[in-house]
């Protein structure tokens, strides 16, 4: 671990600029932040392993609301997660933020997506719509110029209110008075006009929304109760083949474009690691959640998985670390035969699994990355308190060792059982203990 890394995990862990309701909210936060620090730094803890099942829309579902209520209603999104953090009293817990806001989105007609209130019924968790954002031709535009790629064509693309911009000339116009005409008439055209004010509009409605929001987050941490992510980032070859190419053409790029995939994996590399550090900064949490969704047992060879998925992976890992981050991986699918390439990983990595045998991740991970997860969402939803308190002491027995574990369920869950939750969480602190 960098001192970089291991400064910025220390200042998270104080609870350094926060305000706490008493001296017990601070000694909570600090406590349950200290277990997730030692146990990123492959430390044993002095009481317990950390617990922390990732949630998206699991504290509305346990609630009396709606999803469409809580992606319109600011206040009703945050009094489910301050309730959720009181109620299950897990040691982290997710952002709100993670469930959006449905009038930004209707601003924007984003089609990319379904949502309660937006195609979808009112207790229905989002739903992404894979097409193909970008054509194959389009690679070096991507390549050579990123940001003009994403602002004027991809934005058009997956929302109807800014497809104007695909209008707007590059922003090199301004550069000398002569040479300024073509993007200045393109910005004073009606509908590109109209597109940033569709643009404004959500920003301003986003941000409102943001500080509705915002006494809710300040809440939950002067109670005592850290956030488990402060940043987000993809893998490129996520990125490339979730938003911009999809799946089925993406896989054929494969085959026909092979250089030019692998060129546009790196190319994309910074950009992840700034989006990611830029917030983990911004928000003073070095926690940067990962999802790993196309690098699974079976999703491709395992000489397509060392050529395209796996350098950008470990750049991207790398470039977080050097910001000073702790790339949380959600490990997703099974991993099995891709253990001995998280070998490599730098230290300071987390690797949270979902279908993975979790024996086989800690004996491959030890002394090198903190794992956590492995435990089936199957069983919380559909098992007794009795089952699941048993299969959680069976976990722990198994992979929790000397320190590095971090207790968690399988997925990001957007349902739960209040039974059986509750059961895992007591289950982890009666049993995780060293």
């Amino acid at each position: 671990m960098s001192d970089k890394q291991a400064q910025f995990l220390e200042e998270w862990a104080s609870g350094t600029g926060l305000e706490f309701d008493d001296d017990a909210a601070k000694e909570a936060y600090v406590y349950k932040a200290n277990l997730l620090k030692d146990a990123i730094q492959l430390e044993k803890a002095p009481d317990r392993v950390p617990i922390f099942p990732i949630i998206t829309w699991a504290p509305v579902d346990l609630s009396n609301s709606s999803c469409k209520e809580a992606m319109y209603d600011a206040d009703v999104l945050g009094q489910t997660f301050v309730d959720y953090a009181r109620e299950y009293v897990v040691d982290f817990i997710g952002s709100p933020v993670i469930c959006n806001h449905g009038p930004t989105l209707d601003t924007l007609q984003l089609h990319q997506y379904k949502w309660a209130g937006g195609g979808l019924g009112d207790n229905s968790a989002y739903q992404y719509i894979e097409k193909e954002y970008m054509t194959a031709d389009e690679y070096d535009h991507l390549i050579q110029d990123p940001t003009d790629f994403m602002f004027r064509i991809y934005f058009g693309r997956i929302a109807s209110a800014l497809k104007p911009l695909t209008n707007v000339g590059t922003v090199y116009g301004i550069q000398e008075i002569t040479m300024s005409n073509g993007l200045l008439i393109s910005l004073g055209a009606p509908d590109v006009q109209e597109a940033y004010q569709a643009l404004l509009k959500a920003g301003k409605q986003h941000f409102d929304w943001f500080n509705k929001l915002l006494p809710y987050l300040n809440k939950i941490n002067s109670s005592g109760h850290p956030f488990g992510t402060g940043g987000a980032a993809k893998v490129p070859f996520d990125y490339l083949s979730d938003c911009l190419r999809g799946t089925t053409q993406f896989m054929m790029d494969m085959y026909r474009y092979p250089e030019k995939v692998m060129e546009a994996c790196e190319r994309l590399v910074p950009h992840m690691v700034k989006m990611g550090a830029a917030d983990a900064i911004k928000n003073k949490n070095p926690m940067v959640f990962v999802p790993l969704h196309k690098g699974a047992d079976g999703f491709m060879s395992d000489k397509q998985f060392r050529e395209f998925y796996w350098p950008n992976l470990k750049a991207l890992l790398n470039g977080l670390i050097a910001e000073g981050c702790v790339p949380v991986c959600f490990v997703e699918g099974s991993y099995n035969t891709r253990l001995e390439y998280l070998k490599e990983a730098p230290k300071g990595c987390v690797f949270y699994f979902d279908n993975t045998d979790m024996k086989k991740a800690r004996q491959a991970l030890e002394g090198i990355a903190c794992i956590g997860g492995g435990f089936p969402i199957s069983k919380i939803l559909t098992g007794t308190p009795e089952l699941v308190a048993d299969a959680t002491k069976a976990l722990l027995d198994d992979v929790a060792g000397d320190g590095g574990y971090i207790l968690g369920i399988g997925c990001a869950m957007d349902e739960a059982k209040e039974d059986t939750l509750k059961s895992f969480i007591k289950a982890g602190k009666e049993f995780g203990k060293y």
